[in-house]
């Protein structure tokens, strides 16, 4: 839980500090990002395994079971808990970052609940094509029909994908190109970098979200501020 949590307050706490202009685009938040999942990673890692994606706990339980004695039972609880962190780190940031927020949609002539308070909605959870990019909300390229239903499911289940192949690469037992004595401590830095490279590559697309957990925890918070 405390995991998940982490990567919500971090992660999305920069997408809310970025309406003020603070980023100078999508790199530097990923870099924010792949430091929120890092840390929480370190934070976590020796109580849970660092279970922080419920994506990756089903990829666990599916493909090596024998980590951390990940049964139905267990993948479970994990992602009930990855779920509640979300949606406390989701209300943290709106308690953190509601003046900020309000103070954007108000220089910017938005009513929360029109179809543009989706900038600040996205604070919270994914849209694609990233609203900061198109045409109708933003300033950039896309239309809203230029990404399909079908293209942003690709590119999520692509990015999880990357992602899930990641950890279990440099997890595996026979793999020791980490290993420091016994032990892999720059694990959660790699993680970390992959997370940094996939939202660089692909937030401009759907926001590259990866995690149910921590797209739809800080949704539900957002859905009822």
């Amino acid at each position: 839980m405390a995991g998940t949590m982490i990567i919500v307050l971090v992660g999305c706490g920069a997408v809310c500090c970025s309406v003020t202009g603070v980023f100078q685009g999508i790199v530097q938040m990923a870099l924010v990002w792949g430091c929120g999942v890092a840390l929480a990673i370190f934070c976590t890692a020796g109580v849970s395994g660092a279970h922080l994606n419920p994506a990756v706990t089903l990829a666990f339980w599916l493909v090596r079971p024998s980590a951390h004695g990940m049964n139905a039972k267990r993948a479970g609880l994990f992602v009930v808990a990855q779920f509640a962190g979300a949606v406390l780190g989701g209300a943290v940031n709106l308690c953190l970052y509601d003046s900020t927020l309000r103070a954007f949609e108000r220089a910017q002539g938005i009513v929360r609940g029109d179809a543009k308070s989706i900038l600040t909605a996205s604070a919270f959870g994914e849209y694609f094509p990233n609203p900061g990019l198109s045409v109708e909300y933003g300033n950039g390229p896309y239309h809203q029909s230029d990404v399909s239903v079908a293209q942003a499911l690709m590119t999520e289940a692509w990015g999880t994908a990357v992602l899930c192949f990641v950890i279990f690469a440099i997890t595996h037992s026979k793999n020791l190109v980490l290993d420091v004595q016994g032990s892999r401590p720059s694990v959660p830095v790699v993680i970390g970098a992959t997370i940094v490279v996939l939202l660089a590559l692909y937030a401009p697309i759907t926001q590259a979200g990866w995690n149910p957990a921590r797209d739809f925890g800080p949704r539900l918070v957002a859905a009822c501020a």
